[in-house]
């Protein structure tokens, strides 16, 4: 199969990969914490007949820093690139932060016909990083939508110290426990209400992750397997 390829730079940095006997399904592909084009997994998806967007949706020229009030607008504009170059239905796939997105976009979204969210989050989470100010701090949302906040937990660092994982990553799924714990109270509005999306929806994750935590709520799994 013939794959040609698109480099954008409007409104994101992407590349468009477009087969030329295609299936009628176009994916949006988001990394996770990265933020990058990620173009292995959208070359992946492209040689089996779908047409792929891989996108950098933060740290690229008119975009935050960080993962600091990103607009979902950014992944919407994804899904609409897609649509005008003939794709009949939409899913997005992502992976942690971009899983995060993945799900809050089709929540807002209803043309995204399908999500696939690896490692995702039950929880709207505060910022990764500097936003368009160059600030980090005060704690803010990781997303907006038109404009506005979503609602978010801070992370509770006074008393938490990281775990040593020899030589892999540093353990902070404790961090995460803790914050929630913290501010518990702000659990409701930021859980991300997946009930409300009218996409199918496939969640993977990992039983043993102590990098972040990513369990989901039993609430959202429940909804899950009823849609």
């Amino acid at each position: 199969m013939v794959i040609v390829e698109h480099e954008l730079t409007v409104p994101w940095e992407a590349v468009l990969m477009e087969p030329t006997a295609g299936n009628g399904t176009g994916v949006v592909v988001l990394a996770g914490s990265s933020g990058r084009v990620d173009r292995q997994r959208a070359r992946l998806l492209a040689e089996k007949g779908f047409l792929v967007l891989a996108i950098r949706w933060y740290g690229g020229p008119g975009q935050p820093a960080g993962i600091c009030e990103v607009p979902l607008e950014t992944f919407v504009a994804a899904v609409d690139l897609l649509q005008s170059r003939g794709a009949e239905r939409v899913g997005i796939l992502g992976w942690s932060k971009g899983a995060e997105a993945a799900l809050l976009t089709a929540v807002h979204e209803p043309r995204v016909n399908a999500v696939v969210a690896i490692s995702p989050n039950a929880l709207v989470w505060c910022n990764v990083g500097p936003g368009l100010d160059g600030r980090d701090r005060p704690w803010r949302s990781s997303w907006t939508w038109q404009g506005q906040p979503l609602p978010f937990i801070p992370m509770d660092g006074d008393s938490w110290q990281p775990v040593e994982q020899g030589d892999g990553p540093v353990a902070i799924r404790g961090w995460y426990e803790l914050s929630e714990r913290t501010y518990a109270r702000r659990l409701d509005a930021a859980t991300i209400p997946v009930e409300k999306a009218s996409a199918d929806i496939l969640l993977v994750a990992g039983g043993d992750d102590d990098v972040f935590r990513r369990q989901l709520a039993d609430r959202q799994l429940e909804d899950v397997d009823e849609k």
